[in-house]
């Protein structure tokens, strides 16, 4: 019988996010996408995944997904069996808690999809911004996106944003996958978050920023047949 592995896809994201990871790990785990965007508080998301998640089951996590990755795996480390973190973020950063808020005002200024392009330079590998294979597609997801849902999203991590203290609550085996060239986060944040799980490991990934699963494909993929497989790093 195959594992389950669920996936939470990053802010305003959805199976588009996964969709490479979705399609050539069928034959080895039973992949679900579940998007968290049903309630304004971090504990209520991570109450509500836990409610309808299997009794065990792989996870991975992409940036807003990864956050709430961490919480899930700290709050019921006897239900997560392994754990992959990817573009994520766990200290407190005023910075980035200061661009959450100008994305909300955005959004109540009816201002989502010029945001969006403006930031579409600040979440991939800037070699890659006339890539229209990647950014379509990424943007038509982002554009797609509920402003009520992002609302909710962009609130629960304002409220309770540092994950930090959770960190060593987390006693799976975890992979933290990073982007070399992933500017959303300061430079170190993925190696922090590496340090503070007793069992984990970090990797890098080469000419990618913040969107890995999307920018990366087939690494990301391979990583997760490796980690979620039978196989190790």
């Amino acid at each position: 019988m195959k594992e389950t592995l669920i996936l939470l896809p990053g802010l305003g994201s959805t199976e588009v996010n996964w969709q490479h990871q979705v399609q050539h790990l069928e034959d080895q785990l039973n992949v679900q996408v579940t998007v968290m965007d049903q309630a304004l508080s971090r504990s209520e998301l991570v109450n509500a995944f836990l409610e309808q998640a299997p009794e065990q089951f792989y996870l991975a996590g992409h940036s807003y997904g990864g956050w709430l990755a961490q919480v899930i795996a700290a709050t019921a480390p006897e239900r997560v069996l392994k754990l992959m973190l990817l573009n994520t973020l766990s200290r407190n950063n005023p910075e980035h808690i200061g661009l959450l808020e100008i994305f909300k005002a955005n959004i109540k200024k009816n201002l989502l999809s010029e945001s969006l392009d403006a930031n579409l330079e600040n979440i991939i590998f800037r070699d890659r911004l006339e890539d229209q294979e990647l950014v379509e597609p990424l943007q038509n997801m982002l554009k797609g996106f509920s402003p009520d849902s992002y609302l909710n999203q962009v609130q629960a991590m304002i409220d309770d944003y540092p994950t930090e203290a959770l960190l060593s609550k987390i006693s799976c085996p975890t992979l933290v996958v990073d982007g070399r060239q992933d500017d959303l986060f300061p430079p170190g944040e993925l190696a922090f978050i590496a340090e503070q799980i007793p069992e984990a490991r970090l990797t890098v990934i080469e000419e990618c920023g913040h969107m890995s699963p999307m920018e990366r494909p087939h690494a990301v993929t391979a990583l997760m047949r490796l980690w979620f497989g039978t196989q190790t790093i």
